[in-house]
């Protein structure tokens, strides 16, 4: 008690987890969009120093161009489940009812909800419907047939009308029929691309929770 003290009267504060994870997720996404091929311009970095930052990067590449590998890497989550599963002698199918809170979202809901962020708003900005994904089911092969489906439609949408959709007014349906107003950019940025990332985190964290082995590589996708 002492010590907090002695750290709020300097100004300190302790550290908090939330800011180290709010790093992790902010190092995946930055590390993502290199591997797209973005690449800041050094010559607008130093017009920003005189207080006009520019930065380019196209709508395409900052949805599907996220939105694809991190699904694999999903995938891949859940294939080490069912191999620790398989190691310990019990039903993967148990790991997908397991949740964080007794509000929050299973497993299985976790990667049903990843995956519609991850098709909804790509067809959205495409002008396109979404891919019909079946009813979701407690059942890995389920959900890695679903992760496949959404990766393959993702991929089969044009990229000059995603790129086209920045100022577009498109409006995402919750579940309840509630129509929510965005532009493309405001719907990548302040919704379905932080909404995505937080159902896969959410899976990671759950099977990280149940004891598979599991280290920040495997959620970037890094071999």
């Amino acid at each position: 008690m002492r010590r907090d003290i002695h750290q709020q009267r300097h100004g300190q504060s302790r550290p908090d987890s939330n800011d180290h994870l709010f790093s992790t997720h902010a190092r995946a996404v930055i590390v993502q969009l290199l591997r797209c091929g973005f690449r800041p311009d050094a010559r607008r970095w130093r017009g920003g120093i005189e207080g006009n930052p520019e930065v380019t990067i196209s709508i395409y590449d900052a949805s599907v161009g996220v939105f694809v590998p991190y699904l694999r890497n999903l995938s891949g989550l859940l294939d080490k489940g069912v191999a620790y599963a398989e190691t310990r002698k019990f039903n993967p199918a148990v790991l997908l009812g397991m949740r964080l809170a007794p509000n929050m979202y299973d497993l299985a809901q976790q990667v049903g909800e990843a995956c519609r962020h991850a098709t909804v708003a790509p067809a959205l900005l495409a002008e396109r419907e979404p891919v019909a994904l079946p009813v979701l089911e407690h059942d890995m092969a389920g959900l890695q047939a679903r992760i496949a489906t959404s990766i393959e439609f993702i991929e089969s949408l044009p990229r000059a009308a995603i790129d086209a959709a920045a100022e577009r007014h498109v409006f995402f349906r919750l579940k309840n029929g509630t129509e929510l107003p965005f532009t493309g950019r405001t719907l990548l940025l302040t919704f379905s691309v932080p909404q995505f990332f937080f159902h896969v985190t959410t899976a990671y964290d759950l099977l990280r929770h149940a004891g598979v082995e599991l280290v920040k590589r495997d959620y970037l996708g890094r071999k």
